[in-house]
């Protein structure tokens, strides 16, 4: 008999805490699940201490990928080896409620629908403070209204606060992005959704370790370009309407543009690569983004959008100024 639930952990150069993300895994006081762990070709002990845990966990079995392909790729795997009614996406440095998925299945089996969107708590590094992501206060929804959520924010590109139905998840396509790949994924799924329901509980608990808009040495110009295009033909899926909307032209603004003309700033590109990639942001900004922003109350991304167009030191200071902003705001200052 499959499990009801599948809980997801993708794995790489993860010794550290993998062992003690299993055993919180696997006390969770909703029993009916697998524990499925991709190893994405680690190179240190993580799939030896993973192996260990599949001999103390009969519920858990461990898949090892060939080598390491990006977490995208190790998550698509384990979507079509895995046996649950639902998926729970899960990332092995992280903290969870020991009651997150039964409240998640509660909330599923309230009324029919594909996916629970549920709160959590981003937790900075080094004692920084924290601060929460909410669930929209709202009753269920179609596919339409969801990916309007995802496109305006209401709704977050995180797997990790949301459950999703096996038969959802196994119809979405593969964006090997290295990073931002989550947004593509649960665009995906949204887009594809009957009824999308919400939990009003913080059932995750996200901590970044690091990756900070200041401290990230990642370069994601091609992870943003895939992203980008994925979310669009999502909305497109979901209502050829939404391309045109404004919540479509909010979300490229805020989370393409800005997101890349962060990358361009401050990743290690070289620096001819860097002011191309800067120039090219910057001139997708226009005056009715700017307009957008300001009637969203969105001041944060106003600043940096107008900063951005105007100089690039100046948008870097800005940069400086939003981090520390949102972890005072996070600590509750």
């Amino acid at each position: 008999m499959s499990p009801r639930v599948s809980i997801i952990v993708p794995v790489y150069n993860a010794a550290e805490f993998v062992t003690a993300a299993l055993e919180h895994t696997a006390t969770q006081t909703y029993q009916d699940v697998e524990i499925v762990i991709v190893d994405d070709g680690s190179r240190d002990d993580t799939a030896a201490l993973a192996e260990a845990f599949t001999q103390r966990e009969p519920r858990a079995r461990l898949i090892r990928m060939g080598e390491n392909g990006g977490v995208a790729r190790a998550r698509h795997r384990a979507i079509q080896e895995s046996r649950g009614e639902y998926f729970w996406f899960i990332d092995a440095d992280d903290g969870w409620n020991e009651h997150a998925l039964e409240h998640l299945v509660a909330a599923a089996d309230a009324g029919p629908c594909d996916v629970v969107v549920a709160g959590a708590r981003i937790v900075y590094d080094g004692g920084a403070g924290s601060r929460p992501i909410a669930a929209p206060e709202s009753p269920p929804v179609d596919n339409v209204d969801a990916m309007s959520m995802l496109l305006s924010g209401r709704i977050t590109g995180h797997l990790w606060n949301k459950l999703f139905r096996r038969s959802l998840m196994q119809r979405i396509g593969l964006v090997p992005a290295r990073v931002h790949s989550d947004l593509a994924m649960v665009a995906d799924a949204l887009s594809r959704a009957r009824f999308v329901a919400f939990l009003d509980l913080e059932v995750y608990e996200y901590r970044l370790r690091s990756g900070s808009i200041i401290t990230s040495g990642s370069r994601r110009a091609e992870s943003l370009a895939l992203v980008g295009d994925a979310v669009t033909e999502a909305a497109r899926r979901a209502s050829p309407a939404l391309v045109d909307s404004d919540e479509h032209r909010y979300f490229v603004c805020r989370y393409i543009v800005l997101s890349g003309a962060k990358d361009a700033a401050l990743a290690p590109y070289e620096p001819a690569e860097g002011r191309r990639l800067f120039e090219s942001m910057r001139g997708r900004i226009t005056n009715q983004d700017l307009l957008l922003l300001a009637r969203r109350r969105d001041v944060q991304r106003l600043a940096l959008a107008t900063s951005a167009r105007w100089s690039k030191p100046v948008y870097r200071g800005l940069l400086q100024v939003a981090d520390r902003w949102f972890r005072v705001r996070g600590a509750g200052v």
